[in-house]
């Protein structure tokens, strides 16, 4: 498995920060594969959408890790404490054997859309990484 992938680029700490995506966790393997499917069926381009098993999380996480040069690891030192994106949620849960799903969103449009589809496969810690933003996406109420 390569730790570098073009659809899910690092950040200059050698953190996954994968670029206009929405990401959540689903608890539940057969419920993430049927996500992923749905997202499919939905018209969603399947190169924009990736299901991380948790184990396969995490060996990609250790990979990274493995390959950050020294100015890498020292950033990624600070960025392990302040953590402002919360993306240690992800690393924490896939250790519990939990899955990552990431789907892009090209719009604000397709943003909300992706999370009422996740949601609906009860996705949870679901955030939107923007260009220079990350943004949490609660469950939209319905009245």
């Amino acid at each position: 498995m390569q730790a570098h992938d073009e659809r899910f680029p690092q950040s200059p700490g050698g953190s996954l920060y994968p670029t206009h995506y929405v990401v959540g966790v689903i608890d539940d393997l057969r419920e993430a594969e049927q996500a992923e499917q749905a997202f499919k069926d939905a018209g969603y381009d399947a190169g924009g959408i990736r299901l991380f098993e948790g184990q396969e999380a995490v060996e990609k996480a250790q990979k990274l890790e493995e390959q950050k040069n020294w100015l890498q690891q020292f950033l990624s030192s600070f960025q392990d404490t302040t953590d402002e994106t919360g993306v240690s949620i992800y690393r924490k849960e896939a250790h519990r054997g939990h899955n990552i799903l990431n789907v892009r969103a090209d719009s604000r449009q397709e943003v909300e859309s992706i999370r009422d589809l996740m949601t609906q496969f009860h996705a949870h810690a679901l955030k939107y990484f923007g260009p220079w933003s990350v943004e949490d996406l609660p469950p939209r109420q319905f009245l």
